[in-house]
């Protein structure tokens, strides 16, 4: 390995038709008896932030057992949701293009970087058909911690840990449609790339310190430029 690539999922690899908020209020709802007072804004927040601010929120503290709890029951809803997910979603416009086209260059190993807990980034991948060029077993995920640049760095030490291989942080790619990504690669010392298929415009990407922007991931030949610097 030679090259570390991290992908955010959604809204950056996939649409996911807003499945994924429905499955949050239900495993809530599962773990607490009622649903949240109101719901956080989502975009490339950790489900272990939304929940734990969804609590406060409730005047309850968000403790180990009752974080597990909830990741249990999200992951229960995520899979029991799937047809929904399947009807409702898509994988964006060059996604599936761009992971093959990175999965055929010589020491590049993708993972992801998502705020999901990890069994449900392997529903989202795999329904829409984009699991096969990555490893999920070196991803950072949503359970892992509430804050998004401890996961890039797990995902990096994981990475390095599978394949034997000192990657310097510059040699390790963060793709994201959020500040929150771009900020996560940055304090990482990680090249970071945001693409303008979220809800954030493209100088929005560009103002929160993004070393290249693109407007989505259709241009596969900018998308390897971007990714191999």
């Amino acid at each position: 390995m030679q090259r570390l690539v991290l992908w955010d999922i959604d809204r950056t690899l996939i649409d996911g038709g807003k499945v994924g908020r429905d499955v949050f209020v239900a495993a809530y709802l599962a773990v607490v008896g009622s649903e949240p007072p109101r719901l956080p804004e989502f975009g490339g927040r950790t489900d272990h932030w939304l929940f734990t601010t969804a609590l406060e929120w409730h005047g309850r503290e968000a403790d180990a057992d009752i974080r597990a709890a909830f990741f249990a029951h999200l992951a229960e809803h995520t899979r029991a949701s799937r047809p929904q997910l399947v009807a409702r979603g898509a994988a964006l416009t060059g996604a599936a293009q761009a992971l093959a086209a990175l999965a055929g260059q010589t020491g590049v190993v993708q993972s992801v970087v998502t705020g999901n807990i990890r069994e449900a980034a392997y529903e989202k991948l795999s329904a829409f058909d984009l699991l096969g060029q990555i490893d999920l077993e070196v991803g950072g995920y949503g359970c892992d911690d509430g804050v998004r640049s401890v996961l890039v760095r797990l995902a990096h030490e994981r990475a390095q840990a599978k394949y034997a291989a000192t990657v310097p942080a510059r040699q390790v790619v963060v793709i994201g449609d959020t500040p929150h990504d771009i900020e996560a690669a940055r304090a990482n010392g990680a090249l970071a790339i945001g693409v303008a298929t979220g809800s954030c415009t493209f100088d929005e990407l560009v103002e929160a310190g993004a070393d290249v922007v693109l407007p989505s991931l259709a241009d596969t030949a900018a998308v390897l430029r971007a990714a191999l610097g």
